[in-house]
């Protein structure tokens, strides 16, 4: 998989929907990999400073397993493996399987993060 930027905005569902039924009409083009979000409050809970601890580090220390990337991180496994689960929802991260146990492989599927601050919720 070829690692790309990630695009957040923030903005109304009713924003949202509207983009997306162009968007089946053909009406407009793919912006590419954006993920949106309904408010500000909203991404400080997907971007947390734990979150964020993680998407950094990860590529850093190419962990074999939740389990030794909660060890690295000093966390306790059971948030490290909620945190996981919920940055693979997003996409995120990408939950590989992998070793003799099929144990989750987490991988950062960015380069980066890009918050359009151009567009706000209310």
């Amino acid at each position: 998989m070829r690692a790309k930027r990630v695009r957040i905005a923030v903005e109304p569902l009713g924003e949202t929907t509207s983009r997306w039924k162009a968007a089946l009409k053909g009406k407009t083009k793919s912006s590419g990999n954006v993920i949106t979000v309904a408010s500000w409050d909203v991404l400080a809970k997907i971007l947390s400073p734990t979150r964020l601890e993680m998407l950094a580090r990860i590529p850093e220390i190419e962990p074999k397993s939740i389990a030794a990337l909660a060890r690295s991180l000093g966390r306790d496994f059971k948030n490290v493996h909620s945190d996981a689960m919920f940055l693979a929802e997003v996409g995120l991260v990408e939950l590989r399987k992998g070793g003799p146990r099929k144990t989750s492989i987490p991988v950062v599927r960015c380069t980066g993060i890009e918050v359009d601050f151009r567009r706000g919720a209310a």
